[in-house]
């Protein structure tokens, strides 16, 4: 059982039991990301505000090393995947322009030596080809950095959410989770709607009418609110609290 002194963390992917300062969990084999923060106990990546490195998941200040800040986890992988892009239209591009001009090369010899120029044709659309086949695989591998990227920063999200609900009583919002991790809200339910099928939190109305989850460290007699499955009915629920919030913020309420 896992408690507020911090003796065990658990697996933000797998919710598998972690031995204090293990970096990759040994049942899923995904990474951890940061060190136990000295205030919460959790083991959680950072955030930066207003230039002072604060824990992701209760706020308390940590130091600069002492996690990956959750704005930069994955963005190797994604400015790789972005240069990658790139440079497979400039691929495409270089080899269309170089497989035109060499075929309107080998065109003029042919004429001049009065063999075919259709030979022209075929080196300026076997170059082409090739062109195209080697920009194709620069595309998918920088969708795959991008992807890799995008699962990366999303574990660490989930991180940083199961910190943050260990220190609010294992209950959370969606507003909670989006304005404590600058993340949008439709961003912040979709990783905790993830994080519900997965088993590690349970979709709950409160009793104000509002959407919450519950971490699967909570008693059940702490429970605060009534349980409801994830289905289409809670879809409508959470983008009702959504037009609310908006409403809210319109107003100037928020």
């Amino acid at each position: 059982m896992d408690t507020f002194g911090g003796a065990m963390n658990r697996c933000a992917v797998c919710g598998a039991t972690l031995a204090p300062g293990e970096a990759v969990c040994h049942h899923c084999g995904r990474a951890q990301y940061g060190e136990t923060c000295q205030h919460c106990a959790q083991v959680a990546p950072t955030l930066v505000r207003g230039g002072v490195v604060i824990c992701a998941g209760c706020g308390g200040t940590r130091g600069p090393l002492s996690a990956v800040p959750l704005g930069l986890v994955g963005s190797v992988q994604r400015v790789g995947g972005m240069l990658t892009g790139v440079l497979a239209w400039a691929v495409f591009l270089g080899g269309l322009a170089v497989g035109g001009v060499s075929g309107l090369v080998v065109a003029l010899l042919a004429s001049v030596l009065h063999a075919s120029a259709w030979l022209g044709l075929v080196a300026g659309v076997l170059l082409g080809g090739i062109a195209s086949a080697a920009a194709v695989g620069l595309g998918a591998a920088g969708r795959r950095l991008r992807e890799r990227g995008g699962a990366a920063r999303d574990l660490a999200t989930e991180q940083a959410i199961a910190a943050m609900a260990a220190s609010r009583n294992h209950v959370l919002t969606t507003v909670e989770v989006a304005q404590n991790l600058g993340l949008t809200l439709p961003e912040a339910d979709r990783i905790l709607s993830g994080m519900g099928e997965r088993g590690r939190a349970q979709l709950e109305v409160n009793g104000d009418g509002l959407l919450q989850y519950a971490f699967s460290q909570r008693a059940s007699h702490e429970r605060t609110g009534v349980r409801i499955d994830p289905a289409a009915d809670a879809k409508a629920r959470v983008d009702e609290e959504f037009e609310a919030m908006a409403a809210r913020r319109r107003e100037g309420r928020v």
